[in-house]
């Protein structure tokens, strides 16, 4: 708890320092020692920019549904692997067992466990 309080406490400062240096910068006219390191990765990142941007403009209606379709099969693929591990490794423990015969509404109900209107129907 006391390390998210931490966190935020020196983010937050880091931002007003980053205001205050910029207002420091854009009043007297000179960059600071931030800008001035900054200022070398400028073209990078003008250059990525550009390359996403001239990406993103081959994508229409089509070749955007395929990509869905594509990272969708990919992210269910993976759920479902994990979904079929954790049930392997349930059914593997007889306690996991259990409970997902529980879940699945399987097994016997004694008449002490179910509820007095559930036996009254039961008996009829």
């Amino acid at each position: 708890m006391y390390t998210l309080i931490t966190i935020f406490y020196v983010s937050f400062i880091a931002m007003i320092a980053m205001v205050l240096f910029k207002r420091h910068e854009i009043n007297t006219g000179r960059q600071s020692l931030i800008s001035k390191v900054g200022a070398g990765t400028d073209n990078f990142f003008t250059i990525v920019h550009e390359g996403l941007k001239r990406w993103i403009s081959f994508i229409n209606r089509h070749t955007f549904a395929a990509l869905a379709h594509l990272i969708a099969y990919h992210i269910l693929l993976r759920v479902r692997n994990i979904y079929v591990e954790i049930k392997d490794r349930a059914l593997k423990n007889p306690h996991g067992k259990k409970l997902i015969n529980a879940v699945r509404g399987k097994g016997e109900v004694s008449n002490h466990g179910a509820s007095f209107y559930l036996r009254r129907i039961g008996n009829e």
